[in-house]
């Protein structure tokens, strides 16, 4: 995964993260009492200053998202590995280069683009319609005015109308080069290989105390141990609060009315099918074929009584050993090209011959629901139920917001427990990835709790159903521990690593001699070890047969051919070392590249597209005068 990330920290990954960090500008981490500012920027474009508090917050954001994308396979290290705090700097840059383009060149975002924006963003809007209550509270949280939100709106909507105006000019593909790219992803090869396992030779290696030293002097960050720490916090659950408001029979109607819609059913109907499956790659006439297949089946339906016996002896359904019975069906759950013909049928009827996506149906109505509304006394304890949760949940909501603005400064939480009756909980030690109890592994408890300084308090944290305030008492950090308390570990490591390189250097002798023409299977006889085949396989797929992943060898797996059929090296993943050859090859039918054609195409455009983008921006990066702050680094 690492090497992943690594290869796209630069581009798609960042740039989107980036912009998930502009957009909702949530404040990350905990709050301290004062800014330290050592300096007033992270890098000048133009004379233009990225502001080092802009460069500090973004960055805390992207890490932040990283954390809980990846949960505890993040870690500080891969800070450094990844080059966040180099690559966030550098996207900021980007951006900043494409709003000044943006404005040289005249486009700017009208107040009816940037009121449409802010009231689509789905954390502002209940039941479909924008809720300016959660606007404003989501301003409070994070201490901005409108107006600072607006403005940052603005430079996200015109960085989007840059970006795009950019890439629509820059794609354009031919129908030769989607051709080319069809026939090389769908052909199919075959590989002799050769496994060489590292777990072989482990019985036979060995490593002396002065290797452990080493090792262990040159690999320290292996043994690291994680940083652990205590939390403190203060749970505000709404079950806490499901007894304080007295719901009215009137609350239960008003609510009834209001949703009326929602307590609506659609439409059932109880079906039978007969199915005459189609192949995508079938021809026109093939079609025409199966079209004719289905009416003759149809007529035959039409004639007799017992549809499900028909179904059991023609359809080609999974559902044909049961008489093609489907089940109650209910409207707006089917493919739109089966609901009309489907739901406009009677008990007992007849559907005519109707193409889905599996091919052609024919569908016997058994029964039919129609559509109703569920009566208020159906209803009304569903509806206790639910307003009930939902006053606790926004009383809960409430009380944790009013605790955070009281505790920003006093942080004292244990104070506040006692005098507002807040339960108070105290987490062992832990770390990153490890289950809270009462919480569990949630990552945004685990983000909030591990950006914290000792003493700090954190934002409000929702785990639905629940919100908390934490607190970092006490504090860990990650170390490395001494030789001594390692020596068997370091010992089993290098006896692997041993193991692994004798592993390596027998593939490579038994590549060599191959590529030198001794007979595989002398060598084999030899060393011992047995030849197998992958069997046919798509060669772009990314995966090889009993091998696994292709990931970094895929280059070597395109380049083999009949007359270049050994890699320049062995290929190496988790299970061992391969030597692969190449065996036989099918190649892709260029009769069905025309279902597939325009799916090329639109990825060929956007890879096309995106390359363009890069050109440009490189471009403008070139002309501009940037200077970098390279403290901030």
């Amino acid at each position: 995964m690492l090497t992943v990330l690594r290869k796209h920290a630069t581009s798609w990954m960042l740039r989107g993260l980036l912009l998930l960090v502009a957009v909702t500008f949530i404040s990350w981490g905990g709050y301290s009492l004062v800014r330290e500012k050592k300096y007033d920027f992270a890098a000048r474009v133009d004379g233009a200053a990225i502001h080092i508090r802009d460069y500090q917050e973004t960055l805390q954001g992207v890490i932040k998202r990283y954390r809980d994308a990846m949960g505890p396979a993040f870690n500080d290290k891969m800070i450094e590995e990844l080059r966040l705090r180099e690559n966030v700097l550098e996207e900021l840059i980007s951006r900043a280069l494409i709003l000044q383009e943006g404005k040289r060149l005249g486009l700017h975002v009208t107040d009816g683009e940037l009121r449409t924006a802010i009231e689509s963003i789905p954390s502002f809007r209940v039941d479909g319609q924008f809720d300016s209550r959660l606007y404003e509270r989501f301003l409070r949280l994070n201490r901005m005015d409108a107006e600072e939100f607006e403005r940052m709106q603005r430079e996200n909507l015109l960085y989007s109308k840059v970006v795009n105006l950019v890439r629509l000019n820059g794609g354009k593909v031919t129908e030769e080069e989607a051709l080319q790219v069809y026939l090389f992803e769908n052909e199919k090869v075959n590989l002799h290989f050769i496994k060489i396992s590292p777990e072989s030779f482990k019985g036979r290696e060995s490593a002396n105390e002065a290797e452990a030293k080493e090792y262990y002097q040159k690999n320290q960050e292996e043994f690291r141990i994680p940083t652990f720490i205590q939390v403190r916090y203060l749970a505000f659950r709404p079950s806490d609060f499901e007894q304080r408001h007295p719901i009215s029979p009137d609350d239960i109607k008003r609510y009834y009315e209001r949703r009326k819609e929602s307590f609506k059913t659609s439409k059932r109907v109880r079906a039978r099918e007969i199915l005459i499956r189609l192949d995508p790659q079938d021809p026109p006439d093939r079609v025409e074929e199966k079209r004719k297949k289905a009416e003759e089946i149809l007529e035959k339906a039409k004639k007799t009584k017992d549809f499900a016996a028909l179904a059991k002896q023609v359809s080609e359904s999974q559902t044909a050993r049961m008489g093609g019975d489907v089940g109650w069906l209910q409207e707006g759950t089917v493919d739109d090209a089966l609901e009309k013909p489907l739901f406009s049928l009677k008990a007992g009827e007849l559907s005519g011959v109707v193409r889905g996506r599996d091919g052609f149906h024919i569908f016997k109505a058994e029964e039919v629901a129609e559509e109703k509304y569920k009566t208020f006394e159906e209803v009304k304890d569903q509806i206790f139920q639910t307003l009930k949760k939902e006053k606790a949940g926004t009383e809960a909501s409430r009380k944790a917001d009013d605790a955070f603005y009281s505790l920003f400064r006093s942080r004292d939480i244990e104070t506040y427990s006692r005098e507002k009756d807040v339960p108070i909980k105290t987490t062992g030690f832990f770390k990153e990835g490890d289950e809270v109890p009462e919480v569990g592994r949630d990552p945004s408890f685990h983000s909030s709790a591990f950006s914290l300084k000792v003493g700090e308090i954190s934002p409000v944290v929702h785990i639905p159903p629940n919100y908390y305030i934490l607190k970092l008492v006490d504090r860990k950090e990650s170390r490395v521990p001494p030789l001594e308390d390692l020596k068997e570990e370091v010992v089993r490591k290098v006896a692997g690593k041993k193991a692994e390189e004798k592993a390596r250097q027998t593939a490579e002798e038994i590549l060599n001699q191959t590529r030198s023409g001794k007979e595989i299977r002398e060598i084999l006889k030899e060393k011992g070890y047995s030849l197998e085949e992958t069997g046919l396989f798509n060669r772009a797929g990314g995966v090889i047969p009993k091998i696994g992943p292709a990931g970094e060898w895929m280059t070597s797996l395109v380049s083999l051919t009949e007359k270049n059929p050994l890699p320049k090296e062995p290929f190496r993943t988790k299970e061992g070392f391969f030597v692969v050859r190449f065996l036989a090859s099918e190649p892709a039918d260029p009769k069905k590249f025309e279902p597939v054609k325009k799916e090329i195409e639109k990825r060929l455009i956007f890879q096309k597209q995106e390359e363009f983008f890069r050109n440009w921006l490189q471009h403008l990066r070139s002309k501009a005068k940037i200077e970098i702050n390279k403290e901030v680094l």
